[in-house]
């Protein structure tokens, strides 16, 4: 079975040799590799041209003028000629076996329509920040685990192709969370979905510098916005998958974004969530917390809830 892996670079001349190497150690050889240059301005051209010329892989560069990560995407899906894609970040890597595992589920398992896949999240001196082991048997709501920013990711799953050919694709105009609203279109598809425990996928957590207050602000907006439309979606065309505790993940959305939006979050709130709602406790929800919230309401528990974080903080 031929499967594509598309990489999408942008400045990504000091990793893009080893997120390569990781492709070709793959135990898994029907491969072919598309890598699109989102317009990058170093030597990002220069280190995949390189590895070409030396590697027994079947790789092609596509360049375009900068557009972001998810229509470089979309640019090399259109030139996939596999059965199923693996996207792979430029700063990434794959353990060898991380395709062969996941072709094998997609035989054994009537060609699902993704894999979802265990990974661990790591920075770049090599400490660990996450471990994520999927168990089969464990899952009863994939659409709890959209909502929880936990149905694998990018790099760890592996997507059937015969979904793009059918009008899936990345939404360019998201510049975050354009994962899990690609997910969500899957989700909608009524898909099949298995889920791989062996971990063999390695994402790399760079210091990209400060995020502006403002990059935080639409960051959160998109994130919460996006979970606004899943409970939406779900209320019209699934209402007993909204449970009690979809909600709770909901309310702790919106929390989050509160520091940054106070007035969205506010309205989220009151639009969303039902009347007589009450946050149940949670590693951010103390028992404090849910007093306040109980006596004077959500808005003015998290206005006294900034302010104590702004009285530590001083």
């Amino acid at each position: 079975m031929k499967v594509s892996v598309v990489i999408p670079c942008y400045n990504v001349e000091t990793f893009v040799t080893a997120c390569l190497g990781s492709v070709e150690q793959q135990s898994h050889t029907d491969l072919e590799v598309i890598c699109v240059d989102d317009g990058s301005t170093d030597g990002t051209v220069a280190a995949i041209e390189r590895y070409m010329a030396d590697s027994p892989l079947n790789i092609r560069l596509l360049q375009q003028p900068n557009q972001g990560a998810p229509a470089a995407r979309n640019h090399g899906v259109r030139h996939c000629s596999g059965q199923y894609i693996q996207f792979l970040d430029a700063d990434d890597t794959l353990g060898p076996d991380k395709i062969k595992t996941q072709v094998a589920l997609v035989q054994s398992h009537e060609f699902p329509d993704m894999v979802v896949g265990s990974y661990l999240r790591q920075n770049l001196q090599g400490e660990l920040l996450l471990k994520r082991i999927y168990q089969p048997e464990e899952i009863e709501n994939v659409w709890l685990l959209l909502m929880s920013t936990d149905l694998g990711n990018t790099c760890a799953n592996l997507f059937k192709a015969g979904m793009f050919a059918d009008g899936l694709a990345w939404n360019k105009n998201m510049r975050s969370s354009q994962e899990y609203e690609l997910m969500f279109q899957i989700l909608k598809r009524k898909a099949h979905l298995v889920f791989d425990s062996a971990i063999n996928t390695f994402i790399n957590i760079r210091d990209t510098g400060s995020i502006t207050r403002s990059n935080l602000d639409q960051k959160w907006e998109r994130y919460v916005q996006l979970r606004v439309d899943i409970v939406a979606y779900l209320r019209q065309e699934h209402p007993e998958k909204v449970t009690d505790e979809l909600l709770q993940n909901l309310f702790g959305c919106i929390r989050m974004l509160y520091p940054y939006r106070p007035k969205k979050a506010i309205a989220f709130y009151k639009q969303q969530l039902p009347k007589g709602f009450m946050p149940k406790p949670s590693h951010t929800t103390g028992a404090f917390y849910i007093q306040l919230f109980r006596w004077l309401g959500f808005s003015t528990t998290e206005k006294i809830r900034q302010l104590m974080s702004k009285g530590k903080a001083s």
